[in-house]
Order: structure tokens, then C-alpha cells, then sequence
């Protein structure tokens, strides 16, 4: 069995401010261009047939709102923000096999679609940009993971 995450915050790796910074800023740059999140999501249901079957009865209006929230606590969870973790922590529960069922596989469609998207909307984008965006993104993608079938193996 593997080992569980802890929700200790202070087990988190600290990430190396210049990355987040610079993450943070192309993120910024993203936002100045109307449609940012609109295109992710364009993006993402062409990524994978079982993505937008998954988003099939989704009001993208509240979907955008959600993704904007998300990505800020993304930000935060690489600064060991608690309350990012806590937002975190509902996500991963709400995308565990007993909830919506996101398969961990997916999630690498979702961080491709999104440094695509950022590749369209920032016009600095280069590869160490990218790299940044990368290593914000995949320990929150992590956590999340982490939890797909923590429910499951409660209950057994």
C-alpha cells in the first residue's frame, strides 16, 4: 500500500521563489488577454475522448471560476500556503473515485493543455517558462492524485 500524504504543510518541498515568481507573472500576463481560461478548456476537451465526456452537463461559466480559484491555490501551495492546502484537499477529495471519479492518468492532459494555452496567451513564453509553469503545477497535481482512491481505502 502506499504511503498516504500527510496534510502537514511543513512536509511540503519549498520551492524556489525566483520559479514561483516567474510562474506567477507569465500567469499574469495570461489573464491580460481576454479568453485565457475560455481557450484552457477548449484546449483540454480536445486533449482526451474521456475529457469531454467527463465535462458533458458542465456550466463553464461557474467551470472558469472554479479553474481561476484552483490555479490561485496552486500558486499558493507551492508557498506551503495552509489555506491553498485546504483548498487543495476539497479538490482532492471532490476528484477521488468515489466523487467524480478523475482518473490520475488524466491530469497529464490537463497540465499539457495548460502550458499550451499559457504558450498561446504569454508572449514571453519560453522554455524555462515552461519549466516554471511545470514544477508549480505537478506537486498540487500530486496531492490531488494522491487521494484518488484514499476514500476507497478508507471505507474497505
Amino acid at each position: 500500500m502506499a504511503a498516504q500524504p500527510t496534510d502537514s504543510p511543513s512536509e511540503q518541498i519549498a520551492m524556489d521563489p525566483k520559479i514561483i515568481r516567474e510562474a506567477e507573472a507569465s500567469y499574469g500576463r495570461c489573464l491580460l488577454k481576454d479568453g485565457f481560461l475560455n481557450r484552457f478548456y477548449e484546449i483540454f476537451m480536445a486533449s482526451h475522448p474521456d475529457v469531454r465526456t467527463m465535462f458533458a452537463h458542465t456550466d463553464f461559466s461557474a467551470q472558469i471560476g472554479l479553474l481561476r480559484h484552483g490555479l490561485n491555490s496552486v500558486f499558493m501551495f507551492s508557498e506551503n500556503n495552509p489555506i491553498a492546502r485546504k483548498t487543495l484537499t476539497r479538490i482532492r477529495g471532490s476528484h477521488s473515485k468515489d466523487k467524480l471519479n478523475i482518473p490520475p492518468p488524466l491530469y497529464r492532459y490537463w497540465i499539457d493543455s495548460l502550458i499550451k494555452t499559457v504558450s498561446e496567451f504569454d508572449p514571453e513564453f519560453t522554455s524555462d517558462i515552461e519549466q516554471a509553469w511545470r514544477r508549480i503545477i505537478q506537486p498540487a497535481v500530486d496531492y490531488i492524485t494522491s487521494g484518488y482512491t484514499a476514500s476507497s481505502a478508507r471505507a474497505a
